[in-house]
């Protein structure tokens, strides 16, 4: 579910009718999304929700409108339900906020048809076709502005919990990769647009301005390119529950998302397990060590920056054992560079080896 913001207009205040501008079209928006005309389905029905989309969350709905198209934008003829006391109130609220220029508001939908591709200059998602389900009162939008009625949604989502971001095409890298400082190198003030560009979920109840907020971290910075390693990673993660995962309602977009991806690479992705913590394949029990290791390795590094802060070093128990993955990780190479001929590296050696290592990560 995604949401796109507005402004209202009072249209009859008697009868608690409102009339707004929704969606220009042709216009790149805040989330990098250009909607095209025709998007929207002329003369559907729609729900206005509770403030903050709360009817997601079993607030009653406070009133009805129809979706209304023009060659260039996409309006909302709305009601308020007078006749209840949720109804009245939350049109007192949006009357007084409107007249005073504060009310803004937004509209919660899933993206039907949709493709990639360049306007102005710019990588954007063209959105061709929308489902509405309803629009909403809210307290922030931030947007195009290209009228007084529009607005962009500055909220995470209508949803009351976490959604898997849209896939995206991008350039892939199979080079090295490490999390923790790609997550350390995008800017504090980075707007929830450019971050949807480096993960693939996001919590909708949590700040969509803070990193803190997102997961699945798989892109090189900001627009940067997807990389492999952490798109496998990821799928890795996915299949293992002990690893941190997302709300089982998310673990299908996401893996979409990763997946997507591993394809333009001509990389065949590794299967979703309907269960996770499965019994997994050779290849997917190393990218499941490969998944561990890497956090660990995250995790190591968090732990001594913390330490350095309190004038300590790493005790000597952690300190052994980072030097016991460190042999570890050398046998691996070992057995990797062996000639051929002269030594046989068989499967079970390599496995052997990358449990070997991932059970010391594990302390077992």
């Amino acid at each position: 579910m995604d949401t796109k913001g507005l402004r209202v207009e009072i249209k009859d205040a008697a009868k608690g009718e409102v009339t707004a501008v929704f969606s220009t079209f042709n216009v790149i928006d805040s989330d990098c999304d250009v909607t095209v005309p025709g998007a929207f389905e002329d003369g559907a029905p729609v729900l206005i929700s509770a403030y903050g989309h709360s009817s997601w969350d079993g607030e009653l709905p406070v009133g009805a409108g129809t979706i209304r198209q023009t060659p260039t934008e996409a309006i909302l003829e709305g009601q308020f339900f007078m006749d209840t006391e949720h109804g009245a109130d939350t049109f007192r609220t949006v009357k007084a906020l409107s007249d005073a220029g504060l009310q803004e508001w937004s509209y919660g939908f899933d993206p039907v048809e949709y493709s990639f591709g360049e306007f102005d200059g710019r990588q954007v998602r063209f959105l061709t076709k929308l489902k509405v389900h309803e629009v909403s009162p809210v307290l922030l939008g931030a947007g195009v502005n290209t009228r007084t009625l529009t607005a962009k949604s500055a909220g995470a989502g209508a949803s009351r919990r976490g959604r898997a971001l849209v896939p995206h095409d991008s350039e892939v890298a199979s080079r090295s990769w490490d999390g923790a400082k790609t997550a350390a190198g995008l800017a504090d003030d980075a707007r929830p647009s450019e971050l949807r560009t480096v993960y693939a979920w996001v919590d909708a109840n949590a700040d969509p301005e803070a990193k803190s907020s997102y997961k699945f971290a798989h892109h090189h910075g900001v627009g940067g390119p997807a990389n492999v390693r952490a798109c496998l990673m990821g799928i890795a993660r996915l299949n293992d529950p002990s690893k941190g995962g997302v709300p089982d309602a998310d673990r299908e977009g996401v893996y979409k998302h990763l997946a997507a991806h591993l394809r333009d690479a001509d990389i065949e992705a590794p299967e979703l397990k309907s269960q996770p913590g499965g019994s997994l394949k050779f290849h997917e029990e190393g990218h499941s060590v490969l998944a561990g290791l890497s956090s660990y390795i995250d995790r190591a590094q968090e732990v001594m920056a913390l330490r350095a802060r309190k004038g300590r070093g790493m005790s000597p128990s952690s300190a052994d054992l980072l030097s016991w993955i460190g042999d570890d990780v050398k046998r691996l190479q070992s057995l990797l560079s062996a000639p051929q001929g002269e030594e046989d590296v068989s499967d079970a050696e390599v496995t052997s080896t990358l449990m070997a290592a991932v059970a010391r990560v594990h302390g077992i």
